[in-house]
């Protein structure tokens, strides 16, 4: 039998899949000995539950057994109830479990089994991590000052950023979250991150609004919902800031608009606001034509800020009956080499008119599909 030697040993255990090595290392003592001492890498860590994670695509939960006649589990212990981890593979539908043989509470047991598993390790580099709020953070917690985690990705959903501590490294391309409070705009975890997403935002207030945003760095940031108090001229001062202050090349933000003009005026107004010229995208592979047409903004000789409708979500309001509309207003700043390649201008009437035979479109096919 050929003896592997260490390196390559190494290499082997530092590429394998999570869950296969995690197993390995179980099983073979002379393995354990020294995988801990290699980056493990994960493609996502899913916190979802109380006493639950799921690694890639396998779920690990400590509960107290429950009698047949119930499914939910429970973590309130009962009398002659037994404590015990399951593992469930969703691919392979392969499931087993193990039974504590010690009297430990389900805290103790969760720290044990989960620091067995991430903690006491040189690095963890995980592609995603997603935390939710539904007991999810409180089991993240366990692994405090046991594993830090290198992440690239973040979801988290109704955990506040504050709560984050030296468990997680501050993220280096997205993050996607419900949108903390303005003071949390300053915390390394979401300013370090290239690309932000945030699905709500709770500060309704423009000019805090225009204040905490302006001054993000990332290079890319999503605000998927409307800002309650948002009007188009905040958006179009957020345009006037990076135009002055010569935002970085290849920098983009979209925000939905909920109130003020439609999509189509609007961009009207922005070309008269900063003389801009429309432009047509010929690099485009959606269907919306709201994002084919843009308006450009020249910022000087080597750059210029397009700005466009995308990715409109709308639905039937059951209580007025009417059909309301979300676009997302995108602006980005591009190189003038690359931006004179990828565009050709429009007189106004084209783009006025493709632009009202879309918004047409969109209201009647939600009518039919409603």
């Amino acid at each position: 039998m050929h003896v592997v030697s260490y390196p390559v040993l190494r290499s082997i255990l530092e590429h394998i899949e999570a869950n296969c090595r995690l197993s390995l290392s179980a099983r073979c003592p002379e393995i354990s000995r020294v995988e801990k001492s290699i980056p493990l890498r994960v493609d996502r860590i899913n916190f979802y539950m109380k006493n639950m994670m799921n690694i890639n695509d396998c779920s690990y939960s400590i509960y107290f057994e429950r009698p047949k006649r119930e499914t939910w589990r429970n973590s309130d212990r009962t009398s002659n109830q037994r404590l015990m981890l399951q593992l469930e593979n969703f691919k392979s539908k392969f499931s087993a479990k193990k039974y504590f043989s010690k009297n430990y509470k389900i805290g103790v047991a969760t720290r044990k089994v989960f620091g067995c598993l991430l903690g006491e390790r040189s690095k963890v580099q995980v592609n995603l991590l997603i935390v939710s709020n539904g007991g999810g953070h409180d089991t993240m917690q366990y692994l405090s000052r046991l594993s830090n985690m290198k992440v690239s990705a973040l979801e988290s959903w109704g955990i506040r950023l504050v709560k984050y501590h030296q468990l997680i490294k501050s993220p280096r391309k997205q993050l996607e979250l419900i949108v903390p409070r303005p003071i949390d705009f300053e915390k390394p975890i979401l300013r370090t991150a290239e690309k932000i997403v945030m699905r709500i935002y709770e500060d309704n207030e423009p000019n805090i609004w225009l204040d905490s945003l302006r001054n993000l760095h990332n290079k890319e940031v999503i605000i998927d919902t409307c800002i309650r108090g948002l009007t188009d001229i905040s958006i179009m001062e957020l345009m006037e800031y990076w135009r002055e202050t010569r935002r970085a090349v290849g920098s983009s933000f979209s925000v939905r608009k909920g109130n003020g003009d439609s999509i189509e005026m609007f961009l009207r107004n922005v070309k008269e606001r900063f003389q801009g010229t429309y432009v047509k995208w010929k690099e485009t592979n959606s269907n919306n034509l709201s994002a084919i047409y843009a308006v450009s903004i020249k910022v000087d000789s080597e750059s210029s800020i397009v700005v466009c409708g995308d990715d409109v979500y709308s639905w039937l309001d059951k209580v007025s009956k009417k059909v309301v509309t979300w676009p997302a207003v995108v602006i980005k700043v591009m190189a003038t080499e690359e931006f004179a390649g990828v565009t050709e201008p429009l007189e106004e009437s084209h783009i006025i008119s493709a632009l009202v035979v879309f918004s047409l479109l969109a209201i009647l096919i939600k009518v039919f599909i409603f």
